[in-house]
């Protein structure tokens, strides 16, 4: 089965957000292992520049990176697939016997560093979405590839 680990910058603060994580974690049950992980967001302050928050948020994630990982940055300048491309590619992870892991930035997205250690960059659209939007999505993706790959009629 796919081992799959999202590292997320920052809590999910919108109600809604949480609820579509758990309504699709559970839909996603049969077809991948599912973990969430949320490292701490940096606060901004008057002196800390976006790139040190950046940086220290990118710190955090990668320490959370499991060991042989494979590793997929959430990133506006990403590869951009469709769901049949993105079930297809999963599928060839899965095929790896790697655990896959995606990392999702905090508003200010990802720095230099986390985006140099990511195996790929890919992009879930070319719309900008929120850092908490972005989770949402990812988990409906995984769960429509999922579909595609078992031939559930969700797809369609």
């Amino acid at each position: 089965m796919l081992q799959v680990l999202i590292i997320m910058v920052g809590k999910t603060r919108e109600a809604f957000i949480r609820d579509g994580l758990a309504f699709y974690q559970k839909r996603l049950a049969p077809y991948a292992k599912l973990t969430l992980k949320t490292v701490r967001e940096e606060r901004e302050g008057k002196n800390l520049s976006a790139e040190v928050v950046k940086q220290r948020e990118g710190e955090r994630l990668r320490a959370a990176l499991p060991p042989r990982a494979w590793v997929a940055a959430l990133d506006p300048g990403g590869r951009q697939m469709t769901s049949e491309e993105f079930a297809a590619w999963l599928t060839t992870r899965e095929e790896a016997a790697q655990p896959l892991a995606f990392l999702i930035g905090g508003h200010l997205g990802l720095d230099r560093a986390t985006l140099a250690r990511a195996d790929e960059r890919l992009a879930l659209s070319r719309l900008t979405l929120t850092h908490e939007l972005t989770r949402l999505v990812l988990l409906e993706q995984l769960y429509r590839a999922g579909a595609i790959r078992s031939g559930h009629p969700y797809h369609v």
